[in-house]
């Protein structure tokens, strides 16, 4: 588990500027989530990394994605009202709490990001009414250039474009919800699993949060059912 790999599914899940307003620029973690609960199937293509397919259940200041990777499933688990993220293994019955804004700052540069957006026009998208708009975003460690679909709801239901971290070069993006319902959300969903072996680290500044949570690798790693 890079925690890198991990910044970067944040980010993703988080829709990377998800729900903002239109207009004047705006910081992208007070703007995030959107303002209604639901639950949608997801993808998310990234570059050469190639697909990851998964659930979301989301509710105004939470949500929880479960997908599946090349090492197993994993859960992503997002709590604004807490100021975390939890990174889940469902196989070894282990979770590592990190700080939002920490684990932002090495997403690109998430918690500073500043966003601006462009309507274009209405259109479909997975059977969703949703209103398309050109997005460009940008941070001192990163930036997003591309197109956003929001629902009437301000639900982000696809993003596509072209992001780049620091000095990198750009590389393409995408995701997207399909099958979504605005429905009530149970909070048990977003609860942390009684009986798993958990690390807190959201304490971590975001300097020392690689090496912290490398340096427990192996261990983790190491757990079994």
């Amino acid at each position: 588990m890079a925690i890198r790999k991990f910044a970067a599914a944040l980010a993703l899940a988080l829709g990377l500027m998800a729900g903002c307003g239109a207009g004047a620029a705006e910081p992208a973690l007070d703007v995030l989530d959107a303002r209604v609960s639901y639950i949608a199937s997801f993808y998310v293509t990234t570059g050469d990394k190639g697909t990851y397919h998964g659930q979301v259940w989301h509710m105004p200041g939470r949500e929880r994605r479960d997908y599946q990777t090349a090492g197993g499933g994993q859960i992503l688990m997002i709590r604004r009202d807490l100021d975390a993220a939890y990174l889940l293994k469902p196989s070894g019955r282990w979770y590592v709490g990190l700080g939002l804004r920490a684990v932002g700052a090495l997403a690109g540069g998430l918690d500073a990001m500043q966003v601006e957006r462009k309507k274009v026009r209405e259109e479909t998208v997975a059977g969703v009414r949703a209103t398309r708009w050109t997005v460009h975003a940008t941070s001192p460690k990163g930036r997003f250039d591309g197109d956003m679909w929001t629902s009437r709801e301000g639900i982000v239901v696809k993003l596509a474009g072209m992001v780049a971290s620091g000095a990198d070069e750009p590389s393409a993006v995408e995701m997207g919800l399909s099958g979504l319902k605005v429905v009530d959300v149970d909070p048990v969903t977003f609860e942390l699993p009684k009986g798993w072996f958990g690390m807190d680290l959201r304490s971590v500044p975001p300097e020392k949060i690689e090496q912290a949570v490398e340096s427990l690798k192996p261990m983790l790693e190491s757990r079994k059912n």
